[in-house]
């Protein structure tokens, strides 16, 4: 009985990587031309463009425009998610950890300026009543809003923070760190009297607001 031929595996594993290669490349390419032009002023057939991609490849991989842009976004929170994950389990002390989760926020949209004017300076669209906006879908963003306000819960319990619902105090935190953020980002030529640490100084002062 003579001995059947091994089929070859290495052709489906190349096609895998060249789709994943493609769809990096529209992402990157689709980021790049929002926080240009903004989100109406990109079509697909330019985002295909850019990527060096055939239309037909740009819509297997995103039926839409919409859904691109939220892509990036997942994208975006979920390595920001990653970051505040690492961040946690450095400091034993609650307060000193809600306030690393919360320098590590700014530090992130700074390192990543394309990312925050992707993500913040786009408006988020329903077009039918069955769609949900990004904020009530969005896993990454679920899991980032319950790292920070189960630090807050710690930090209350331990005394640190002032009792109350720890989602008012995420709303403050939240406010006061997104104006830090696009200030540092979108208004860089103004004259700060220390640029460089005036995210931990409002987060000091938001704390400090928010004592028990």
């Amino acid at each position: 009985m003579s001995e059947t031929t091994p089929r070859r595996r290495g052709r489906p594993a190349r096609g895998a990587a060249a789709a994943e290669d493609a769809r990096a490349r529209i992402v990157r390419a689709a980021r790049e031309l929002f926080v240009q032009l903004g989100y109406q002023g990109v079509s697909m057939r330019a985002v295909a463009e850019r990527a060096g991609c055939s239309a037909g490849a740009l819509y297997t991989a995103f039926p839409n425009k919409r859904a691109l842009l939220r892509h990036i976004w997942e994208l975006a929170f979920a390595e920001l998610l990653e970051r505040l994950k690492a961040e946690a389990g450095h400091a034993a002390d609650p307060l000193d950890r809600l306030r690393a989760l919360l320098l590590a926020q700014v530090s992130f949209w700074r390192a990543n300026p394309d990312h925050f004017r992707a993500i913040f300076l786009i408006e988020d669209e329903v077009s039918a009543p069955e769609e949900t906006y990004f904020v009530e879908s969005s896993a990454a963003a679920d899991q980032i809003m319950a790292l920070i306000l189960e630090a807050i819960g710690s930090a209350q319990s331990a005394g640190a923070l002032r009792p109350g619902p720890p989602a008012e105090l995420l709303e403050v935190f939240f406010a006061g760190l997104h104006g830090v953020a696009s200030l540092l980002i979108t208004v860089p030529e103004f004259p700060w009297s220390d640029g460089e640490s005036l995210p931990a100084r409002t987060i000091d002062i938001l704390l400090r607001g928010a004592a028990a």
